[in-house]
């Protein structure tokens, strides 16, 4: 009997402890992880690649007139001197396209022999000299620029010579020198505060899938103050970016155009 009563007891034990209830644990939630280099990641932005700064070009005229003159072979000596005097102070000298100031001679320059003693004889020139910027550079937008000129007469007297040739070459040896200092002082004079970039601008059609960043870019960037030009001069489809030159006011932006540029709303560029 005692044993059936604890087989009972020991059922009911059992019993009672299936009928115990056990908190139920939920799964952790799952989380999706989206790369970034997915289809929903945003569009990388429009960014600087790299700003190369670039000489000022001056373009030098001299007319010399007739090549089979003597005021012709002297323009030669002129403009070798005022090669070596404007790359001195670090100007590119070029003889057409794209500049940002003008060297020319108001007219033809003179040649001419003065008098001839026996065999020898004596030669003087002259030459009336102007320094200005280009035409492009004398407006900006919204703004009118006074049109900066420097402007010099050099008349100078050769010394005794046996020849043509050397006589031409003591005219070149009086004013040569004095013509190329005076014109690369005023190259400086005039061209100021002026400088000149080039930008590098990388992502640029991904830019809102604008494609049209680059007309954006310098519609933009020629609204900005102290900025004379801006236009671009490669584009690359397969790499989607561009190449843009900007002429400028140094002074106008003293922590460097590239901040000028980044801080410049509409643009949306990044280092």
């Amino acid at each position: 009997m005692k044993n059936m009563n604890f087989i009972v007891i020991a059922a009911l034990a059992v019993a009672a402890v299936g009928c115990v209830s056990h908190p139920v644990v939920e799964p952790y939630p799952i989380v999706q992880i989206v790369n970034d280099s997915g289809s929903n990641a945003k569009a990388e932005q429009a960014h600087i690649d790299a700003t190369t700064v670039q000489p000022l070009r001056v373009l030098v005229s001299i007319d010399g007139g007739d090549k089979e003159g003597d005021a012709y072979a002297l323009s030669g000596y002129l403009r070798s001197g005022l090669e070596g005097a404007l790359a001195a102070r670090g100007y590119r000298v070029v003889y057409e396209g794209d500049h940002e100031i003008l060297v020319s001679t108001c007219g033809p320059i003179t040649c001419l022999e003065r008098n001839r003693r026996g065999t020898r004889s004596v030669y003087y020139g002259d030459a009336d000299i102007e320094v200005t910027r280009a035409a492009v550079l004398n407006t900006m937008t919204g703004q009118t620029m006074r049109n900066i000129v420097a402007r010099q007469r050099f008349d100078v007297q050769g010394g005794e010579a046996r020849t043509r040739a050397e006589a031409i070459k003591s005219v070149a040896d009086a004013l040569g020198p004095e013509l190329a200092n005076w014109a690369a002082a005023s190259v400086s004079s005039v061209a100021g505060s002026l400088a000149r970039c080039e930008v590098s601008v990388s992502n640029a059609w991904s830019y809102g899938g604008e494609e049209s960043y680059p007309s954006r870019f310098v519609a933009t960037v020629s609204r900005m103050g102290g900025v004379y030009l801006c236009r671009v001069l490669t584009t690359d489809n397969a790499s989607r970016s561009f190449r843009a030159e900007l002429i400028y006011d140094k002074n106008m932006y003293p922590d460097g155009i590239v901040n000028g540029l980044i801080a410049t709303s509409g643009l949306d560029l990044h280092r």
